[in-house]
């Protein structure tokens, strides 16, 4: 090794072409959503999607030449070095509405036993353990001292495996009753939806496969007169389905005529406007929102809508516009929608959704925050997640797997089975240990009909755990800095 003559550069650097390649790998898939959107967006692809990683490996890039302008004695180095990369990954969550999209603690696949850890300290806690380790594996290649940090890396990876055996194996699972929920399955391409016959195509592909009765040989198919709710994903219908009367009706007009008595709920994905007075004058202004509906229907089939919760995470460029007013001025486009932008939530509410228990759905996006899930409402805790995603902008990407070990952990974290609907993606029931218990078919229409799996309580509360972990961490490298540093510039490669 050589001394760096400008040390705080080569830390900056070194830490941020890893991040750059460890995120380039991780988001290329967004890509594709330029590419279903259509040849206009394409030119702009390649600046965004790297545009995109660099700015994450920024956060990671902060921390090395925060690392290297610690000057850590060799006996903080692994301390410090954990704590700062910890408090880049608290602020790439959070900061300016933060994405944290693969975390390094998602290595471990969400439902086996190495993630059951996450019950205990979240997703921040499972990536403390990944920086443990990357950290003295560093320390095992350059340090004659290797007994101590090689006992500590077994002894980490030891305890999170036998607390995860043991929960596991302890792992009870009942259901809610008198509830059947199918899940609804269609594969199709982004691109098609922007084409009005295929678009409808679609459509009418969701509605046979939602009213489907006979079973077959295909799996976790059963009766119709079983089912109490039908659940569709992000994407299946576009713009403003719930004020769409056509297709309500249909739909109902379908469910009864092969129905007695009570009709299923239908959950589905759908934008809504409310109207709001003009602050200068003039025609009022309609707002837009990406929200989970419910539609209830009478004997007859004649629908109403039951419910709503509106999303409160929206995704940059796709489904707002950051500095919206400037962009909107430059004619900068959306990608997801034709509408100029949405707006969010003002705060994010549990959802009392007819006969269900209290749920908190969570519009593909909002299901990546960890902590996101409103605790109580009215004194009443949640009992089940409802993810709704379009998992379709992701192509045939690596995408939709994350997506999917992404929110499986978010079962976990809560002690909650998560209901996922989503388009292309991994349309499944989880139990609250990251399990899937049942899936649709991918590769044509399909859909589950599955019981609710009842939440479990041995679960921590992640909102002030994830609090509490950065609190720790930062304290720990106030820690370093004031008792760890060195006389001498340590070297750097």
């Amino acid at each position: 090794m050589r001394v760096s003559d400008k040390p705080l550069k080569a830390g900056f650097h070194s830490a941020f072409w890893f991040g750059l390649g460890y995120f380039g790998i991780g988001v290329f898939w967004v890509g594709s959503a330029f590419i279903a959107r259509g040849a206009a967006f394409i030119p702009v692809m390649p600046p965004m999607v790297l545009g995109l990683a660099a700015l994450l490996a920024l956060f990671w890039a902060l921390a090395g030449a925060a690392f290297v302008k610690a000057n850590l004695k060799p006996v903080w180095s692994l301390v410090g070095f954990i704590s700062l990369f910890m408090i880049a990954e608290f602020a790439r969550g959070h900061a300016f509405g933060g994405l944290p999209w693969n975390l390094p603690g998602y290595i471990f696949p969400a439902g086996g036993t190495l993630s059951q850890g996450a019950s205990l300290w979240t997703i921040y806690g499972q990536t403390l353990i990944v920086f443990l380790i990357s950290g003295i594996l560093g320390v095992l290649f350059v340090s004659r001292k290797r007994v101590l940090p090689a006992v500590i890396m077994v002894g980490a990876l030891t305890w999170l495996y036998g607390f995860g055996a043991y929960r596991l194996s302890n792992a009870e699972l009942g259901v809610q009753n008198n509830i059947k929920l199918r899940i609804v399955s269609v594969p199709f391409d982004q691109a098609d939806k922007f084409d009005p016959e295929k678009s409808v195509d679609i459509v009418n592909q969701f509605i046979n496969e939602s009213v489907q009765d006979t079973p077959n040989d295909r799996p976790f198919e059963g009766a119709l007169n079983e089912v109490t709710h039908i659940i569709w994903p992000e994407g299946a219908v576009s713009g403003l389905a719930m004020d769409n009367e056509y297709l309500l009706s249909v739909i109902g007009y379908e469910l009864a005529s092969r129905l007695q008595g009570p009709l299923p709920v239908w959950l589905l994905n759908s934008l809504r406007t409310e109207q709001r007075p003009n602050p200068v004058g003039g025609e009022p202004i309609d707002d837009y929102y990406n929200s989970s509906v419910a539609v209830t229907f009478d004997n007859l089939g004649v629908p109403a809508i039951a419910g709503y919760n509106d999303k409160a995470r929206l995704v940059p460029f796709g489904e707002f516009i950051p500095f919206g007013k400037w962009m909107e001025a430059k004619n900068v486009p959306v990608i997801s929608t034709s509408l100029l932008s949405i707006s969010p939530a003002k705060k994010k509410t549990l959802a009392q959704f007819p006969g269900l228990p209290l749920g908190s759905p969570q519009i593909c996006y909002e299901v990546v925050f960890p902590g996101f899930t409103p605790k109580s409402y009215e004194g009443q805790s949640a009992a089940y997640i409802l993810n709704q995603s379009n998992d379709a902008w992701f192509g045939k990407s690596w995408g939709p797997a994350q997506h999917a070990n992404i929110a499986q952990y978010r079962a976990i974290e809560e002690g909650l089975p998560l209901i996922r609907a989503a388009s292309n993606g991994v349309s499944a029931v989880i139990d609250p240990y990251g399990r899937i218990l049942a899936q649709t078919d991918n590769s044509q229409p399909s859909h589950i009909d599955v019981e609710l799996p009842t939440p479990v309580s041995n679960v921590i509360n992640s909102r002030q755990m994830i609090f509490f972990l950065f609190l720790i961490n930062f304290l720990i490298s106030l820690l370093c800095v004031t008792l760890g540093r060195a006389h001498q510039r340590v070297a750097i490669i």
